[in-house]
């Protein structure tokens, strides 16, 4: 099914390839951005939706995905963010601090943080790439 407005964004593929792939690559070309962790997160938890033709809950995506209640998880922070930023309602905590650039290894600190339901905190940078990478998975697997 294609999806005729959004300019030439039409399918889940279109959307992953033509946003969520470019914004990721921006985010980690400049992982101190809020504007570039923000809209990879916003991007990342509508592709759900795109892909579905439905609204994301965590139900509906573990009787999707068995094997990834993580991923759910993440959706669900990643849907946080994504409504908090839009009625201006902190729903997730985050946090900035100093930090490396995503081209250093993950036991680096990271500027962007993001704190999880059970009190865990992680960085922007392993959050998106995991989501990114579920989605990338998904596409080779032919969900998609």
């Amino acid at each position: 099914m294609t999806h005729t407005s959004s300019f030439d964004i039409k399918t889940a593929d279109d959307y992953l390839t033509e946003m969520l792939l470019p914004q990721h690559e921006d985010f980690i070309k400049n992982n101190s951005s809020s504007r570039h962790a923000l809209l990879t997160t916003i991007i990342a938890y509508h592709m759900y939706e795109w892909v579905h033709k439905t609204k994301f809950n965590q139900a509906s995506f573990n009787t999707n995905y068995p094997g990834s209640p993580d991923i759910a998880i993440d959706l669900e922070v990643a849907r946080n963010i994504t409504n908090g930023t839009k009625h201006f309602k902190n729903k997730v905590k985050t946090r900035t601090q100093s930090g490396f650039s995503s081209g250093f290894s993950d036991g680096f600190a990271r500027p962007l943080n993001i704190e999880f339901p059970d009190g865990t905190e992680e960085s922007a940078d392993k959050f998106l790439r995991r989501l990114v990478s579920f989605w990338q998975t998904q596409k080779e697997q032919g969900a998609f």
